[in-house]
């Protein structure tokens, strides 16, 4: 069915909804380079701030504003990403730590840690895939999202790479190929932000959406 909106609510609910996951993206980015700054501490507001823009731009401030039209299969999946990133980590805390070196803790932490990326990665694929099939999203930015999980992944398997490639290479190397990825890790939410906040500025004369 194809609901052609006449009144302009539609295009309303789309701008309020991804300025205000637009805004959240931004403010988690800030918050987390807050965080990196000697003596300040936000805990897990970074985090936080992250996983409700994205719970806002799959459910939408108003039906009309939802990235992924409100389908179940985009929705959950952006909802479960975002709950997933939320839990996991409390998940992996509950696990505690041996009072002497214990390969099975090591081995037990490193089997969460893959199933805890693994997870995400599907979850994550499935959303930004949705995003852009559905095309709430005006075109081509309805795949902006899978551009900018694509660099993430494409990062995380480079680094991986290096790593293992260059086991010689001193602890300030390899923190400076840490430091690096995760900054392209920074600046592609960054990126989201910013173009969910300019379309949110956009005129929409013509609101169509389809269920």
């Amino acid at each position: 069915m194809v609901d052609v909106d006449a009144s302009g609510a539609i295009a309303v609910q789309r701008r309020r909804t991804w300025m205000a996951g637009g805004v959240l993206l931004l403010t988690s980015v800030l918050t987390m380079a807050v965080n990196n700054m000697p003596g300040a501490w936000l805990g897990a507001l970074p985090g936080l701030l992250f996983d409700a823009a994205l719970v806002i731009l799959a459910i939408g401030l108003g039906r009309g504003g939802s990235v992924t039209a409100r389908r179940p299969m985009g929705t959950g999946a952006l909802i479960a990403f975002a709950v997933w990133d939320l839990v996991w980590p409390w998940v992996k805390g509950l696990v505690p730590y041996p009072a002497t070196p214990d390969d099975d803790y090591f081995a037990t932490m490193q089997l969460l840690g893959i199933t805890g990326q693994v997870v995400s990665l599907i979850l994550a694929a499935v959303a930004v895939t949705q995003i852009g099939r559905l095309r709430v999203v005006p075109r081509p930015w309805n795949w902006a999202p899978l551009w900018a999980f694509a660099a993430v992944v494409l990062c995380q398997v480079l680094q991986s790479v290096l790593v293992v490639a260059s086991p010689t290479a001193g602890q300030d190397v390899l923190i400076a190929i840490s430091g690096f990825f995760v900054l392209i890790d920074v600046l592609a939410t960054a990126f989201l932000g910013v173009l969910a906040i300019v379309l949110a500025t956009r005129r929409d004369p013509a609101s169509v959406v389809v269920y």
